[in-house]
């Protein structure tokens, strides 16, 4: 079955825990997941929520949001 994350964080989380992705569409990344990974793949999208590779990723999209620094 197929399985779908829009997140970059969260998909790069499931991949390094050995998720295969299948490709892409638009700004969704596709996973192929067979029915015995399936209660895992949900685990792991939620236990990304709460663990240092989303406050990490959180981080650096802050730090992509501040403004060029230009002292007087």
């Amino acid at each position: 079955m197929k399985k779908t994350v829009s997140d970059l964080g969260a998909g790069a989380y499931l991949l390094m825990h050995g998720h295969k992705v299948a490709g892409r569409r638009g700004k969704d990344f596709i996973f192929e997941v067979n029915e015995q990974e399936e209660q895992e793949f949900e685990q792991r999208k939620l236990e990304y929520l709460s663990s240092e590779f989303h406050r990490f990723d959180s981080y650096i999209m802050s730090l992509k949001k501040i403004g060029e620094y230009n002292p007087s």
